[in-house]
């Protein structure tokens, strides 16, 4: 027979107090991984006028290198090896924009933050990679997930913005080639 008059153990959850905020549970740990990064061309990624140049960097001019950082995105089938890519220090996203032509563009996103939101109403932000043959290439190269069938180039000849460009195009290079550093 239960005492009545014994105390009871407060219950495992217990609801917050009147206006408080409740605890959010941080988010999982996600690796940066840093590459260097250069087209079959040997044409080096850099920044002018707040775009993604390929050129020819020799000299003291390598200083300029911009190096690639990414991110895993979970917000689409891992099998399409979906990333999320972006330069000084992952603080700035590549992205594909929303206008009619696709535009490659760089957005003041930290690439952890979109990665975490990709995939879901951003998919902007997220690019399909794959390996073959020691190089990133485009039939196993960088796919636009917000524009299927347009792949991250460069032009032929250097100087020229990184781009988004639909295959076959020959006065744009889709393969590149990463050294972890």
């Amino acid at each position: 027979m239960e005492d009545s008059g014994a105390a009871t153990e407060p219950p495992l959850l217990v609801t917050g107090a009147p206006g408080s905020q409740p605890c959010e549970l941080p988010m999982p740990q996600t690796k940066v991984f840093r590459y260097r990064s250069w087209d079959i061309n040997q044409q080096s990624l850099y920044l002018r006028n707040d775009q993604l140049v390929a050129g020819y960097l020799q000299g003291p001019n390598t200083a300029l290198e911009e190096k690639i950082y990414w991110v895993p995105s979970r917000g689409f089938k891992q099998n399409k090896l979906p990333i999320v890519l972006g330069i000084q220090s992952g603080t700035r996203c590549l992205a594909c924009s929303g206008t009619t032509q696709p535009e490659l563009v760089l957005e003041d996103v930290n690439i952890t933050a979109a990665a975490a939101q990709a995939g879901q109403a951003e998919p902007r932000w997220t690019f399909f990679r794959s390996y073959q043959d020691g190089a990133w290439r485009f039939e196993a190269g960088f796919e636009a997930a917000a524009r299927p069938g347009c792949f991250l180039s460069t032009a032929a000849q250097p100087g020229q913005p990184l781009a988004l460009a639909h295959p076959p195009d020959p006065a744009r290079v889709l393969d590149f080639y990463f050294q972890g550093c």
